[in-house]
């Protein structure tokens, strides 16, 4: 079995004097193991790839029953035993059966393979007859032991029959006739500085890999006298190194907090889950409380360990099961809507304790009190956390993916939302408020060191007030579930501004970068427009961007010369979590596909505005939708062109002395014409054209599913009719503007959409020829491989299904309505 115990890596020992009962449970703990060894040396244990039967406690616990279905998923000839606290096999089954269908993880098809034993696993051999332990240490290849009584307001005495005895009985199973592997979970609160969310005088304390604990800092931080869970964790560790030292394959999990999986799940009896629902509870919150990022996934967790635990070459003994780089630096409640005033922690403690057992709280204000000045501290990390991970990423066979905190708080979120009548605290409810947003605007402005009065101007703060006041109006249908998803959305718009700012302000040379003969490609939905986009893309000389640019728009300065644009780009992986977490890419299956490697509409850049008609399209706002029409986006598009000059001074990080052309596209263009030309005078323009009752079925398909993100359906006749307005207006305005200038045609090019299909690099060429473009023969390659990749793409793709009929239209309406738009594209020989 090498790698697993022939050349395990050195685990340093424990220096210092442990208190006297922890002392006397080790040495007895180590004599134990002796006394076993004496009886007979084991035989040696069998490699993992040979694992066929393996016993599993703690099964039905947050984290055990993730591991059950990991095992069992991992390996499909496993057979799991699981020992459960039950009066018979089948009541232990039904216990398991439950733990996993709460979770949603559940799958009959691996119910043959497990096997229960009726047991408590602090009790002697587990409370079973000595032929059935027996019979149990020679089937049993590995021990996964991840039973714990997690209780952080116990004595050590009162808690090491469950945590420290338990650990001897297993240790038993795992010496008698041959050795087993043991899984051991363990806690990296048995660190101080983990315990402490690295605040305070832990600010800078390094967890090595393999490290173990500095005594002296636990005996001040954690009294043994009611705190004893981190104590009972390392006694464990200690008998359990003495016995890999003697031979026993060995593998300790340190797990931080752990409260959410990556599918919403969350265990409202884990104390940073309490902190939470005590902060909805009385409405306010701790000065200095912040949303901690060293919690993680359990589902995750289980997977890498189970990972592990089957990797034959594995080297390590003590794995630090965290994310060191957790994504939290900026996520804070009121991002969701949750707006809690801060107040002295006395102040939150007696309002808490005003509720008496009500409060979620309560039984935990010995370990809150101690523990308050470090986890509400102002200075706690922000950054990295200070643990070194290189065990699991150099043990895990796979890629070790950590959700983000944002993830993890949408889907939690979502998941209590979906289950308020038996989650047992006060669910949260957002709240849309143009002043409470306001409000976080200052303080951005503010923590970013830029004036709040030229970063958001008060044409802007306009614009989010009118578009709050639209989402307010309960003709918006506004879904109270999808609050939080709103406000997150504009809050993050808002983060992204200042953070633009700080840019600018960094760099005042970002003010002289210009932007030459930008292209905009404008057409409906359907026409194509995605697909030239994308294809013209093919060309170097072209800059577009794509949606994870939009979505962090700045970066640290350096990374732009190194990683931008590149699969290494943080924002990469950030928004296609947030693709998956959204339901974007549901949304948009077979209407428009997503990837987040190519160029997407620059829509984005307008809503940092909060001024464009995208925003009338994503939700019912008719008043905003009016005042937008009244007021024009005339300031929109000239910030539109400010923050152009950020991601061209951006890109010249990447490539000094290179102009490139940039290239946009989006429809919601066409109804803004003016203020786009008064922003760019030297624009070229790309129009699609195809016949309005074609695209009007599938308009109106998209625009369904997008509203049905956030909002309550409305009866599809009067959708249909809002949309046929909605559209038509903005064709026959964008008609009405390029009549009326007629100096400007030379700057536009007209496509068809039936030649764009029948013949791509046809149009292309014409388009190249009409702008004086050089269309170079590597470029033509790199379109023509992306056709044939597309042409794969979409025979595998299931395409949507729409009519015009479904939502109250006929293709006569659409002509009458659209006969403007008709007249003009028949002039231009298009029709």
């Amino acid at each position: 079995m090498p790698g697993v115990t022939d050349t395990p890596l050195e685990v340093p020992k424990l220096t210092g004097t442990l208190p006297p009962h922890c002392r006397q449970d080790v040495d007895s703990l180590r004599r134990f193991v002796r006394s076993v060894l004496d009886e007979g040396a084991p035989e040696r244990a069998v490699p993992p790839a040979e694992f066929r039967e393996v016993l599993l406690t703690g099964a039905t616990g947050f984290l055990g029953r993730f591991v059950l279905r990991d095992l069992l998923r991992q390996n499909p000839d496993l057979l799991v035993h699981c020992v459960v606290r039950a009066k018979d096999a089948e009541h232990g089954f039904r216990r398991l059966r439950g733990a996993l269908e709460e979770a949603d993880i559940w799958d009959a098809e691996h119910a043959s393979r497990i096997r229960v034993v009726p047991g408590d696993v602090s009790s002697e051999r587990f409370g079973l007859g000595a032929p059935e332990f027996e019979r149990l240490c020679r089937q049993i290849d590995a021990v996964f032991h991840y039973a714990a009584e997690i209780s952080l307001s116990s004595s050590y005495l009162s808690i090491r029959k469950a945590n420290v005895f338990s650990t001897r009985n297993v240790l038993e199973l795992c010496l008698r006739r041959r050795y087993k592997h043991f899984f051991h979970a363990s806690t990296m609160g048995v660190f101080p500085q983990a315990f402490c969310c690295y605040a305070g005088e832990f600010g800078e304390s390094l967890i090595e890999a393999q490290a173990q604990p500095d005594l002296e800092s636990m005996k001040r931080m954690f009294p043994i006298g009611w705190l004893g869970y981190p104590w009972s964790k390392l006694v464990s560790e200690q008998a359990l190194l003495f016995a890999h030292s003697a031979g026993m394959p060995l593998a300790i999990y340190r797990f931080p907090r752990t409260s959410i999986a990556s599918t919403g799940y969350t265990n409202a009896d884990d104390a940073t889950i309490r902190l939470l629902a005590g902060i909805v509870d009385v409405g306010m919150m701790p000065e200095g409380f912040a949303i901690d990022g060293s919690n993680e996934a359990v589902d995750v967790l289980s997977r890498v360990c189970t990972a592990i635990a089957m990797n034959p070459s594995r080297r390590h003994t003590i794995y630090h099961c965290c994310d060191p780089w957790p994504d939290y630096r900026d996520i804070e409640l009121s991002d969701f809507g949750l707006y809690y005033p801060q107040v002295p922690y006395p102040a939150f403690r007696r309002a808490c304790m005003v509720r008496g057992q009500q409060s979620p709280l309560h039984g935990y204000w010995v370990l809150i009190d101690h523990f308050a000045r470090y986890w509400f501290a102002k200075g706690k990390t922000t950054g990295r956390v200070p643990v070194a991970d290189s065990s699991i990423r150099e043990d895990c066979p796979e890629p070790v993916r950590w959700p983000s905190v944002f993830a993890m708080l949408k889907r939690s979120g979502d998941w209590i939302r979906s289950r308020r009548r038996e989650w047992p605290y006060v669910v949260p409810k957002s709240r849309l408020d143009s002043d409470c947003l306001t409000d976080q605007a200052r303080r951005f402005a503010r923590e970013a060191g830029v004036p709040f009065e030229s970063t958001y101007p008060a044409w802007m703060r306009r614009g989010l007030e009118e578009l709050v006041r639209a989402l307010q109006d309960p003709d918006a249908g506004l879904l109270e579930d999808k609050l939080s998803d709103v406000v997150f959305d504009f809050s993050r718009t808002l983060r992204n501004t200042a953070a633009l700012a700080d840019e600018r302000q960094c760099h005042p040379e970002i003010e002289a970068e210009t932007i030459d003969r930008p292209v905009f490609i404008v057409g409906i939905n359907r026409t194509g427009t995605t697909y030239l986009h994308r294809l013209m893309a093919r060309d170097p000389k072209f800059w577009s961007l794509r949606s994870y640019e939009f979505m962090g728009p700045v970066l640290p300065p350096e990374q732009y010369a190194t990683v931008a644009g590149t699969p290494e780009d943080p924002r990469r992986a950030h928004f296609d979590e947030a693709l998956d977490v959204s339901g974007v890419r549901e949304t948009f299956a077979g209407i428009h596909h997503i990837d987040i490697d190519e160029p997407e509409e620059d829509f984005p850049i307008l809503k940092l505005a909060f001024a464009t008609w995208t925003l009338a399209v994503q939700y019912r706002v008719p008043g905003y939708a009016r005042w937008l029409a009244e007021t024009g986006c005339r300031n929109a598009y000239a910030h539109h062109r400010r923050i152009m000059q950020h991601y061209t001074w951006q890109r010249r990080q990447r490539d000094p002395g290179r102009t490139g052309q940039w290239l946009f596209k989006m429809p919601g263009h066409l109804m803004e014409l003016e203020a786009l030309h008064e922003a760019y005078p030297d624009a070229l323009l790309i129009q699609t054209h195809r016949e309005p009752r074609q695209f009007m079925g599938s308009w109106n398909s998209m625009v369904e599913r997008i509203r049905s993100q956030s909002s309550e359906p409305r009866p599809r006749q009067e959708f249909g009719a809002e949309q046929l307005d909605f559209m038509s207006g903005m064709l026959n305005k964008a008609t009405r503007f390029r009549q009326a200038h007629p100096e400007s045609q030379d700057r536009w090019v007209d496509v068809n959409y039936y030649d764009l299909i029948e013949d791509p690099l046809g149009i292309i060429r014409n388009i190249y020829d009409r702008f004086d473009w050089k269309l170079e023969p590597d470029t033509i390659d790199s379109m023509e491989r992306w056709q044939m990749r597309q042409m794969e793409r979409r025979r595998a793709e299931v395409r949507h299904r729409y009519d015009l009929q479904d939502f109250g239209l006929t293709p006569k309406m659409v002509d009458e309505a659209f006969a403007p738009y008709l007249d003009f594209i028949t002039s231009l020989g298009i029709r």
